[in-house]
């Protein structure tokens, strides 16, 4: 049922509405090979109704020089693709941690002590280790 929605997604892409069963079919092989969010798209939309037949309801229509989406299959897939997760803005929940309560002030750092300031100026100034004393 999802390659249905495909033809129609297809057809739909087109400008006049139609394309040739060469093209339906390359432009189909496309999108298959696209990934997986592709594919997961068309199942949420098939899903969206209990059965479609696209020619048996006249949403599309064929003949010697290709395939063509009428107006009605035109209606049929606007209405299929009104209201999806696909085209809802994302949602954001925020948490009660994520918002900051007040601003904090700008921090200052303390220092307390010169240990590491002395043990840098003791190893400078020290003299060489004689080796052969150890």
């Amino acid at each position: 049922m999802s390659l249905q929605v495909t033809i129609l997604k297809v057809l739909a892409s087109h400008d006049s509405g139609r394309a040739t069963l060469a093209s339906l079919n390359r432009d189909i092989a496309i999108l298959m090979a696209s990934g997986a969010e592709w594919s997961a798209r068309t199942r949420r939309l098939a899903a969206r109704v209990a059965a479609i037949d696209i020619f048996g309801s006249g949403y599309v229509l064929r003949d010697a020089e290709g395939w063509q989406i009428t107006e009605a299959g035109r209606k049929f897939l606007d209405a299929l693709e009104a209201i999806t997760q696909d085209n809802q803005p994302p949602v954001l929940i925020r948490r009660p941690s994520d918002v900051p309560e007040s601003p904090r002030p700008e921090g200052t750092l303390i220092v307390i002590g010169h240990r590491f300031k002395s043990r840098i100026g003791r190893h400078r100034d020290a003299a060489p280790r004689n080796p052969r004393a150890i």
